[in-house]
């Protein structure tokens, strides 16, 4: 058998797995359907203990992991996968690893792709991403991003604090120390460690939630030196309290707002994470790419902080932001020469209003 033999071969394997999966997903499907009719309350839960038991049966079939997307946490009509809505498009190969595409038809066609592993002359389902567009292709076309590139610069001013925020204090909100943040008077311990490395090409930052697209994405205005970069946190009570890169062994002696282009110094997270990165490595990310980190993170140790591999060597921060959702500031640390020595999120844990609702960190 020549390589181009075998390459064929493992595909439709890969290919027949998907095939047999949905095959069998519809089959428990139909199975479950008329218990879902009923909508009253307990004839619900019951449905659902049904359900879980047939997707329980399905599961060591087709997967590595048991129940790697939720599949018995929802049920739908019609269903999610099947030859009742989904249509092999292609597939490819690459040594252990294959990725097979199916479109889902819909109000909003959507692609559904498979990535399996090979595993005793067999393939098994390892996860089943879903995108509204071609995986292999980055999120934001190099014109785009190189135009948003371009409203950066190493000279962007750095502005004023907000009055009600010039109280806050970076520096001491990453020294190891005991607080008290309950009126029950509850002594917690914050920790500071080192996470990581970021690596920046182009010294164009951003920050943003990292569970959503990289369209979404926009640099700060003010860019840093090319280079690889200390990553620390503060953790209290389990949680990220702040993360900060360090540019510098200088410390800071003054705080600035790490503005975006035509915006704040806030990002919202939707998805409880956030992440540190090059822009235009992170907006040459493929969304099957983004995907892997996700599942990456998602498997990670609580409070999670990870390295993100991205295009051309670069590297990245991901970390869960804090107690999750929410709006969180960015601060550029400047040195008394106003070079920016640091970047520093803070996830508002360690932080109190005063009597002047001026903010301060404990």
């Amino acid at each position: 058998m020549t390589a181009d033999d075998a390459t064929v071969s493992a595909r439709n394997a890969a290919e027949e797995r998907v095939l047999r999966f949905g095959a069998d997903f519809d089959e428990q499907w139909r199975k479950a359907a008329p218990a879902f009719e009923d909508r009253a309350s307990g004839s619900m839960r019951e449905a659902f203990v049904q359900w879980r038991a047939l997707i329980a049966e399905l599961v060591p079939r087709h997967f590595l992991d048991p129940d790697p997307r939720g599949l018995s946490q929802s049920f739908g009509n019609p269903p999610e996968y099947g030859p009742q809505v989904e249509t092999l498009i292609d597939s490819e190969v690459a040594g252990d690893v294959a990725h097979v595409r199916t479109t889902r038809s819909g109000a909003l066609t959507r692609i559904h792709e498979y990535i399996l592993q090979a595993q005793d002359e067999d393939w098994r389902i390892v996860a089943i991403e879903d995108y509204n567009g071609d995986p292999a292709e980055p999120f934001v076309a190099p014109e785009s991003a190189e135009e948003l590139r371009a409203a950066t610069s190493p000279e962007a001013p750095l502005t004023e604090l907000p009055e009600g925020e010039r109280g806050l204090d970076h520096v001491h909100n990453f020294t190891p120390r005991e607080v008290v943040r309950s009126a029950e008077g509850e002594r917690e311990t914050v920790e500071r460690s080192l996470i990581g490395t970021l690596v920046t090409s182009t010294g164009v930052l951003t920050v943003l939630d990292a569970g959503y697209n990289n369209d979404r994405a926009r640099p700060f205005a003010h860019t840093v030196t090319p280079g690889d970069y200390p990553v620390e946190r503060v953790t209290v009570a389990g949680r990220n309290a702040a993360v900060r890169v360090l540019f510098s062994d200088e410390a800071p002696v003054s705080w600035h707002p790490a503005r975006l282009p035509d915006s704040g110094h806030v990002f919202g997270v939707d998805s409880g994470s956030a992440c540190i990165v090059d822009y235009p490595a992170y907006a040459a990310q493929t969304r099957r790419d983004k995907a892997a980190v996700w599942r990456t993170f998602g498997a990670a140790e609580r409070p999670a902080a990870i390295e993100v591999p991205l295009p051309g060597g670069d590297r990245g921060i991901m970390v869960d932001s804090g107690t999750g959702d929410g709006s969180y500031p960015v601060y550029w640390g400047a040195d008394n020469e106003g070079r920016v020595v640091q970047l520093v999120i803070d996830f508002m844990l360690l932080v109190y209003g005063d009597d002047d609702g001026v903010l301060r960190h404990r």
